[in-house]
């Protein structure tokens, strides 16, 4: 089932990939902490974050506050790793369970046999 993406769609996707969940993760963790916790899973997914995040701000609108930084960054990477990047290396993304990290995850599942 993962064989019909091109291995450089796969390298190309799970980076971005990997950014969207972090950054969903991180919105999800500062919804019922504070910003600037201690926290260490919190201060991980900020440090893996903060590039991108930086680079979202330049795009952002204004009218967005700072908490929802990284939910809109996670809304920007899904945009791009549903709409630009099949077309870019060329294969097709029909649903969520099309993309290349989550395939990979859910066969992954399957195959532990859960």
């Amino acid at each position: 089932m993962i064989t019909t993406i091109p291995p450089v769609g796969i390298l190309i996707d799970l980076p971005f990939g990997v950014l969207m969940w972090t950054s969903v993760a991180h919105f999800l963790l500062t919804v019922v902490m504070k910003e600037d916790a201690a926290f260490i899973i919190l201060r991980v997914l900020r440090s893996a974050n903060s590039p991108i995040h930086r680079a979202i701000n330049l795009i952002k609108p204004s009218f967005i506050i700072t908490r929802l930084t990284p939910l809109y960054c996670a809304l920007v990477l899904f945009i791009l790793r549903y709409y630009l990047l099949p077309l870019l290396v060329g294969f097709e993304v029909w649903n969520f369970y099309d993309m290349p990290l989550e395939r990979l995850l859910l066969s992954a599942w399957a195959d532990l046999g859960f």
